[in-house]
This record gives structure tokens, sequence and C-alpha cells, in this order.
């Protein structure tokens, strides 16, 4: 089925918007990305605006008139910025999920055909009430509207209870039923199986989430003995590849967890392009090429990431952070994590890299950074309880910190929120934000 995903900050004022008038109907329009998914369209609001008072011909309690000039301009910005454009309108009297009324269905059997001769892009249209709301989309060329999900990024779907299962019987009295259920639906990626993500890879194969992707392109070496869980002395004689471990984990715990294993790296747009099907990813990768490949892909196709970091200078910061990546949240340029000459280092051809490092122009990027299995799993523990109070909401319903800082000295772990930078190429409501397929790709 096909998806319009809402990021959860616009969703909300847009439903205030709409359901203002609780006796008169009102209308929005909205601006998508578009991404072809392997399950259907989806479809990434960007923006939407509402409709000004001289904009209606009609506007009554079941009925809204519109005026031609909106779709005039919609079809114009969607046939320069080829953006799907997104029809949202209000039953504010529904007090249950709305259906599309018989004046809906006329309504679009004439808007839809004007807007997509002059621009043959995807039109969705969306009906809130009080109760929950509906959409379809309508396709260029296609014969009908198909049914659409509306979903908001990172945010709990409700999803049907979890069956009673003595495995689970005291996580689910933490987390409820529904909460199980929650997790049992979910599909996570895992960037990184070394030192931070086995942690995170043993963790969720325990909770039972549903499907796990795990990518990493490296194999065992006994230098990650110290840290890496699961693994042993045979493994690494043989140079068995590190997501391999994943598996073993699951089949000695009895997972009913399906596993997608990828010795690859996410530099390859084909190994990527396997976590746009992902509900949220998880990075544990030690190098910044890989991590801004991530900070892309949070913001331009609306796939959160928990971005897990370590670091451990004697003298220095000790401990680690865990990033929340998702549309209205800073990204990680914007946090100070990323640093451009490092990404442009990394990138470089394996001679030209050695070549620039005799010349003195790059240093330390091939350099081992210290790892310490404690403080890995507290890091990766912080970043997987996190991802269970944010999808079963068993924490309670206070917004989240979107970063979490743990310092060794004292043991302390603060949370705080970054302010996004209005101006930022990645997060930034000018910059990559919602614009999936029709923007440059992050690999």
């Amino acid at each position: 089925m096909s998806s319009l995903r809402v990021p959860p900050r616009e969703w909300q004022e847009l439903r205030t918007d709409l359901l203002s008038t609780p006796h008169l109907e009102r209308a929005a329009v909205g601006f998508a990305g578009v991404r072809a998914g392997a399950r259907g369209p989806e479809l990434l609001l960007r923006d939407w605006t509402p409709l000004a008072q001289e904009d209606y011909l009609v506007q009554l309690g079941h009925h809204l008139e519109v005026s031609g000039s909106v779709w005039a301009r919609a079809a114009k910005r969607a046939r320069e910025s080829h953006e799907a454009i997104v029809i949202f309108h209000s039953h504010p009297r529904d007090p249950k999920r709305p259906a599309f009324s018989a004046s809906d269905d006329y309504g679009e059997e004439v808007v839809v055909p004007k807007l997509q001769a002059r621009a043959a892009v995807p039109v969705a249209a969306a009906v809130l009430a009080p109760g929950g709301e509906r959409a379809r989309l309508h396709m260029p060329g296609a014969a009908r509207a198909a049914e659409t999900s509306v979903e908001r990024v990172g945010e709990l779907a409700c999803g049907s209870a979890a069956a009673p299962s003595e495995r689970f019987d005291r996580q689910v009295r933490a987390l409820t039923s529904e909460g199980q259920g929650a997790i049992a639906a979910l599909s996570v990626g895992v960037v990184g199986a070394g030192g931070l993500g086995s942690h995170v890879v043993q963790q969720l194969l325990h909770l039972g989430v549903g499907e796990l992707l795990v990518i990493d392109p490296d194999t065992v070496a006994v230098s990650n003995l110290s840290r890496l869980v699961g693994a042993g002395r045979r493994d690494a004689r043989r140079r068995r590849p590190k997501v391999k471990l994943a598996r073993r984990m699951a089949r000695r715990l009895g997972s009913q967890t399906i596993l997608y294993l990828v010795q690859g790296s996410i530099t390859d747009e084909e190994v990527a392009r396997q976590l746009l099907e992902c509900d949220v990813v998880i990075g544990g990768t030690d190098n910044q090429w890989s991590r801004t490949i991530l900070n892309q892909i949070a913001y331009q196709y609306y796939v959160p990431v928990l971005d897990l970091g370590v670091e451990l200078q004697a003298g220095g910061a000790m401990g680690g952070r865990v990033s929340w990546l998702a549309p209205g949240s800073a990204c990680l340029w914007c946090a100070g994590v990323l640093d451009a000459d490092r990404v442009r280092a990394e990138q470089l051809p394996p001679q030209l890299a050695a070549a620039h490092r005799e010349r003195g122009y790059i240093d330390g990027v091939e350099e081992p950074a210290p790892a310490v299995v404690s403080i890995n799993g507290v890091i990766a523990s912080v970043a997987v309880t996190e991802l269970l109070a944010r999808w079963t909401g068993f924490a309670g319903a206070k917004p989240r910190a979107d970063l979490l800082l743990y310092r060794l000295g004292d043991g302390s772990l603060r949370r705080i929120t970054p302010n996004p930078s209005p101006e930022c190429p990645t997060c930034g409501p000018g910059g990559l934000v919602g614009s999936g397929d029709l923007a440059g790709p992050p690999w």
C-alpha cells in the first residue's frame, strides 16, 4: 500500500487548523517529495498552507467549493518542482474515522484531472476528522485512486496487541501487550555490527522485533574479541563476517525475528537503499562518511535514525551520545558531530588518500578509535531503551529529548534538544527535508 508520511509537528498543526471550525469544513494544500517504495509510492509531506478565506467559494459544514486560482498555483509549483500535491480537508462533525463523501468524490473527479493536465505528478487527497483520517492517491494515468495510509514519522502506530507468550511475559508487564505488539511489528535497520552494533542486535533479538536488517562490511579480527558480543577465537581465525554473528545469536535464542544480513557498506547505493524500507535505523558506524549518509537519509527520506557515538580521550571527553535524527530535530551537521574535512578525506580513493597523508593534508583517518566493551554496552542500552520509549510509549507521553549525553566522569545522562539551523541544507526548511527521490541520493 502507498503511504503519506508526515512529520508529527506538521501533522498536529494541520489537524489543529483544519478542525478549528467545528461547524465548517476547512481545506489546505500541501506538497510532498516522492519515493518509489517496495510497497508502493511513498509521499513525504514537506509543507502545507491553509486556504485563505477568500479562496473559498462555498464553505459549509458538509461541503466545500474552492477557487480555481488555488489549483492553478498548486499546479505551477508542482510543474516546476515535480513534487506531489496533497489536498487536505476536514469533516469536523464526524466523531469516527471519516469516509470520503459523494461530494468529495465528485470534487476530485473534476479537480485532479485538471491538476495532472498541468503537472503530471501524484495527487493525494486526505480527509481529517476528530476520530481519525483517511487518504487516497491518484497516480498520473491511473484509472482510479488507491487507498493510502497516513503515517506519522517516528511515532507509535496503532497495532494489535501481542498474543500471550511465556517468553515475553515479564516484558509485557512493563511495556503492555500493545507495546509488545508494536515491537513485533517493528522493522529495524542496524548499520555497523561491531562493538556498538553487536550489543544493539543482541538486545533487539531479545526484545522480539519483527524484522532486523544488519549491515556491516567487515569480518571478525582478533582485536575485536575484547568488545564484539557473540564472537569467539574461531570466528577471528576464519574471518567470519560480523553480520553472521546475528544469525547465530538468533538461533541460540530461538528468535522469531526475520533477519536480513548484508555484508556491505551503505556507501554502496544497493546496500543503502535497503534502509529505506525500515521503520527506524540505529547507526553504530565508526566513520563519518557512513554517518553522513545516515544523517541525510533521516531527513531526505523520513526514516528516523538513532545515531550512536562513543568518545574516549585520555584527559579529554569520556562517554558517548545517542542522537535522534528525524524531521524537526537538529541534524548531525547542526549538532557539530560531523566534520566536512574528515568526511571528504574518508571518501578519497586509497592511493590518493595515502598521498595526502604523506603530504600532511589529512591525519588520523585510519587510526583505530579507543573502545571498551562496558561503555559500548551503556550507549547501546540507552539507544535501545530510547527506541522502546518512542515506539511503545511505556515511558510516558512527554516529549523526548533529541540528544542523550552520557558522561563517564560522574555517570550522568544529560537530555538536551539542540535547535536545528534554519539555513541548514540538510535539516532546514529549504533543504533536503522530505525531498525523497527528487533530490540527489545521499550515497
